[in-house]
């Protein structure tokens, strides 16, 4: 967790310095405009969803984690897949639960973009926290179905 905080904090605090608020730039120039790097303040939830609820999402995330952590220690052993996956979805939510506090909104610096016909398609800009929180729900998913499969096949 906490190699996945550092590079999620070092990595916005990299463009903070780099990239003024609300401009980008394309570092590799044969893949503009597929992929950019942007400096992008999210005051809101995932995929910039609710907006000017910074305050908000701060207090539900500390919950949460505070939540999780207490319940996390109940785990046995031998699901480290599970306690793995809680442990990515955890360093994600405190990264942006410190920017929250520190800023007042999320950074989200990485932005993909495709076209299709004749407009281009955005993908909203995220960093390596929602990239943590995202991997490690996807795979907390498959995990608790593969545990739930096993379950009622042993049953059987």
């Amino acid at each position: 967790m906490a190699a996945l905080i550092a590079a999620d904090q070092l990595s916005k605090a990299w463009i903070e310095r780099t990239i003024p608020l609300g401009s980008g730039y394309a570092p590799i120039p044969a893949l503009d405009p597929y992929f950019m790097l942007v400096h992008w303040g999210n005051t809101g939830t995932a995929f910039g969803l609710l907006q000017g609820f910074g305050g908000l999402f701060a207090m539900l995330a500390l919950i949460v984690i505070i939540v999780v952590l207490a319940l996390a220690h109940q785990l046995p052993l031998e699901h480290w897949g599970v306690r793995f996956s809680i442990g990515l979805v955890l360093s994600g939510a405190i990264g942006n639960l410190i920017d929250r506090v520190r800023l007042g909104h999320v950074t989200d610096f990485l932005l993909f973009q495709a076209p299709i016909g004749e407009r281009m398609y955005q993908w909203p800009a995220f960093n390596v926290a929602d990239s943590s929180i995202v991997v490690g729900v996807i795979l907390l998913g498959l995990l608790l179905l593969r545990l739930e499969h096993a379950g009622a096949t042993a049953e059987a």
